[in-house]
C-alpha cells in the first residue's frame, strides 16, 4: 500500500457525499471524515485486509475494483465509491472476508479507531451511518 496526496478537502468532502455509507451526512460531519482520511493506492493483487485478521481502517475506493473472497472463494466484486472494512470497524471483530485488488486501487483510508472517536461524538452521524447499513441489510447487499 502507497500513500498518496493527490485531493484537496474539499474533493474528498464531495466524493464521500457520494459513497452510500455517508450519502446523509452534513457537508460538516463529512468535513470532519475527510479531515482525517488519507490517500492510499493498492496495487493489483495486494491484500487490503484478510479473513480472520483485525481490520485497522476502513477504506472507500475511489477508484479500482477489488475481489471479497471467504475460504478462499470469491463471493463478489466491489469498485468505486465502495466502502471496505465497516462492519469490522464497528463491532471490532476479525474480518470475515479477504479482500484483494484486482486492479490499482486509490482509495481514502480513515483508522477505524478515529471512526469510532467521531462516532462517539455525533449522535446524527451516527443516525446516517446506521441508516445505510440498515438499508444494505433490507436489500440483502451486507458484505
Amino acid at each position: 500500500m502507497a500513500e498518496q496526496g493527490h485531493l484537496s478537502t474539499v474533493e474528498k468532502i464531495l466524493f464521500l457525499k457520494q459513497a452510500e455509507i455517508f450519502a446523509r451526512a452534513s457537508i460538516e460531519q463529512l468535513g470532519r471524515i475527510a479531515a482525517l482520511t488519507q490517500e492510499v493506492q493498492f496495487e493489483t493483487g495486494e491484500t487490503i485486509y484478510r479473513e480472520g485478521e483485525t481490520v485497522e481502517a476502513i477504506y472507500v475506493i475511489l477508484k479500482g475494483r477489488a475481489a471479497v473472497e471467504r475460504h478462499g472463494k470469491i463471493i463478489h466484486e466491489v469498485s468505486d465509491k465502495h466502502t471496505l472494512g465497516l462492519w469490522t470497524a464497528l463491532d471490532l471483530a476479525p474480518a470475515l472476508r479477504t479482500v484483494t485488488a484486482k486492479e490499482p486501487i486509490h482509495a481514502l483510508k480513515l483508522n477505524v479507531h478515529d471512526f469510532q472517536a467521531i462516532l462517539s461524538l455525533d449522535f446524527e452521524l451516527v443516525k446516517a451511518v446506521f441508516g445505510a447499513l440498515a438499508r444494505r441489510v433490507r436489500e440483502g447487499q451486507a458484505r
